[in-house]
């Protein structure tokens, strides 16, 4: 080993698998730059005007670009410096794991094991002054024992100057590619080592970044001139205090003007380093979107930097410098986490930019406010939402989604408070008496909602019944089943359509509290007697209860403008239809759904709905033929056959629906429906 020591006996490459898990390609280039500062800043202590600089060479593979926007992969770097070079006690330290050199400045002798887990081959040549004379030092990184491996020093022959040259070749990274465009490369850099631009009393050496014909030089991109692509807006510092502990956190707050896909953090470093990041907009969802200024008369977007650092993010970062030892949230032994110090940043954050939050975060109200107005069984619970926590620019689906889990978990709470106090009803006192009459406020708004949600519906279905009585664009009525669908879908019963979801409100409200419901189903009947589909005659019929005494309702309906049943016989005259339908029941004929009879005596009340048109012929066909008498209205007509106890009523498609909306439109007014 050439007289330089012990070597740290390890198999590096069974040590890199678990080495540095969270970092990134752009760890090995920054530990490279950082030492390259490093020595730049010791040689600079013997010579203070001397004036550093530290050049980055990029050598791409020479595939072709496949002009789809993307560069060729990245295969080599070549990062090389003026500094004090690789000395003696230089050397020493990089072959010692855990080196004690660097600690003042944070070092824990690890990072140049990123050279290693992200490229095959590692090189370094070195220039340095050792006592009168320069020596040019010479080595590769090792991948099994020793870390320095092939060394040789040679007596300088003065055509390398002082300073070092480390090359990085064959990236082997988990990523398949790494072919960032120069730019991006660049930036990504810059936003690693930010803080060395800023830190006070300290010139940051010229840092050049060279790729084929472009040249990037990463202290141009740093100040307030509008070619500047990034600029220090803000400084401070913050106190974070979790029980009885309390750390004071600085931070740096920097304007990113974009150049690739980024969005706002806060960047938590360690000795001028970043080590962890995190989105602003994960604390303040207003920082999700870009924000905009004006330069030149051009709007410009940028983002925003927050690094912060301090004692405590020092004295706890682990030893790859890619986490720290304490947790998103406090413990026992590290009594502040990670989330009470980006929560305290990101209110110095929004502080900085309240006018846009405020702006963005009144128009998210809004979005919500306009999605409630047009969905009113919403709006009392609009003042439930937690817009803190919800993202930008919602979409509609997402506002439901919001909105149908707050109603979901207000009413759930309601409706377990209401059952809570309904098990202390025996306990007297004014407390139990003032929460009944606050929830039975809350429950009346959950009742309004749900009334609204359910008027809404029935609105809509108006809307549907009497654009399906119009002629369509052929100057045609649409077929019956159109219309019978709306009421109540054929071949269906109300085993498999339950109330809440037919329309039979349309004809009479008493028919949702039915205990079954028909709709032309064979299992009904067995009897060849039954309604012809092509014919739309669907019976509809119903029973209240098991009593013989329960009524039992008949519907039959015609289509609009349909009045050819004048003079049919009585298998087509409706009137009749509905007294064999009568008799059938009578009968035994009709079955319950379960195989069952129906329980019917002398007593039991039927009634006969027919729904269809009445031109002329047909009011006096009904009149003077059916023996029908007339309402005070002139659309309907009715008839009692006493002896069966049925009593016929027929209504005009017309006379229904504008009966209906009549029924509907104090809801409507009252609920303010506008649909």
């Amino acid at each position: 080993m050439n007289g330089h020591g012990e070597t740290t006996k390890i198999y590096i490459e069974k040590y890199l698998k678990d080495f540095g898990k969270q970092s990134t390609v752009y760890n090995a280039v920054v530990e490279a730059i950082t030492n390259s500062i490093d020595a730049i800043e010791a040689r600079r202590k013997s010579d203070n005007r001397f004036d550093g600089e530290i050049h980055i060479y990029i050598t791409r593979n020479n595939q072709l670009n496949l002009g789809d926007g993307t560069c060729p992969d990245i295969d080599k770097i070549e990062i090389s410096d003026n500094g004090i070079g690789f000395t003696e006690e230089n050397r020493n330290s990089f072959n010692t794991l855990y080196s004690p050199q660097k600690q003042n400045n944070g070092g824990k002798g690890l990072g140049r094991m990123f050279y290693i887990k992200y490229f095959r081959e590692v090189t370094v040549e070195s220039t340095f002054s050792d006592k009168d004379s320069l020596k040019s030092r010479f080595f590769r990184f090792g991948r099994k024992y020793d870390i320095v491996e092939n060394e040789r020093i040679e007596i300088s022959d003065g055509n390398m100057p002082v300073g070092s040259k480390i090359t990085l070749l064959g990236y082997c990274g988990p990523i398949k590619h790494f072919n960032d465009s120069t730019e991006s490369f660049a930036h990504r850099i810059l936003e690693k080592i930010l803080n060395y631009f800023v830190v006070d009393n300290f010139v940051c050496p010229r840092i050049v970044v060279y790729d084929d014909e472009h040249e990037i030089v990463l202290n141009d991109q740093i100040g307030d001139g509008a070619e500047s692509k990034i600029s220090l807006v803000d400084t401070g510092f913050v106190n974070v205090q979790n029980t009885k502990d309390k750390e004071n956190f600085g931070f740096k707050a920097f304007k990113l003007r974009k150049v690739y896909s980024q969005v706002s953090r806060i960047m938590l470093t360690a000795n001028n380093k970043v080590v962890t990041e995190a989105k602003l907009e994960d604390y303040i969802p207003e920082f999700a979107e870009d924000f905009e200024e004006e330069i030149d008369g051009k709007q410009q977007k940028y983002v925003l930097r927050y690094y912060v650092y301090g004692e405590y993010l020092d004295k706890n970062v682990n030893n790859e410098r890619t986490d720290f030892y304490f947790d998103n949230s406090p413990n026992l032994e590290f009594p502040i986490g990670k989330k009470d110090i980006e929560e305290s940043i990101a209110l110095e954050a929004k502080k900085k930019m309240q006018n846009t939050i405020v702006t963005r975060f009144q128009n998210k109200k809004k979005a919500f406010k306009d999605y409630a107005e047009r969905n009113i069984w919403y709006r009392n619970y609009l003042d439930k939402v937690n817009f803190e926590s919800i993202k930008i620019n919602p979409s509609e689906e997402e506002i439901e989604a919001e909105l149908h889990k707050v109603k979901y978990e207000v009413d759930s709470n309601r409706r377990d408070q209401a059952e809570n106090i309904l098990n202390k009803l025996d306990i007297k006192g004014e407390n139990l008496v003032q929460k009944m009459s606050d929830l039975s406020k809350e429950l009346n708004e959950t009742d309004e909602s749900n009334l609204i949600q359910y008027m809404i519906f029935r609105k809509v279905a108006l809307k549907l019944f009497e654009k399906a009585m119009q002629w369509n664009d052929l100057e045609k009525y649409e077929k019956e089943k159109l219309l019978h669908d709306i009421i109540f879908p054929t071949r269906k019963d109300s085993e498999e359509i339950p109330n809440e979801q037919h329309n039979l409100w349309l004809i009479d409200e008493s028919l949702n509290f039915t205990q079954y419901l028909s709709s032309d189903k064979k299992r009904f009947t067995e009897s060849d007697d039954r309604p012809d589909i092509a014919a739309f005659h669907y019976p509809v019929s119903y029973r209240d209860g098991e009593s013989s005494s329960c009524p039992i309702t008949i519907f039959e309906f015609k289509r609009p403008g349909r009045t050819d049943f004048i003079g049919q016989s009585d298998e087509g005259d409706p009137v009749e239809q509905i007294v064999r339908y009568v008799l059938q029941f009578k009968d035994g004929k009709l079955k319950q759904p379960n195989g069952f009879d129906i329980n019917v005596s002398q007593t039991t009340p039927f009634y006969g709905y027919i729904i269809a048109s009445a031109n002329n012929d047909v009011k006096k066909w009904l009149v003077y033929e059916k023996n029908m008498t007339v309402m005070p209205d002139g659309e309907g007509w009715f008839l009692d056959r006493d002896k069966i106890n049925l009593r016929i009523e027929f209504v005009t498609w017309e006379k229904l629906l504008k009966d209906a909306k009549i029924r509907h439109k104090v809801f409507f007014d009252k609920l303010g429906l506008k649909v």
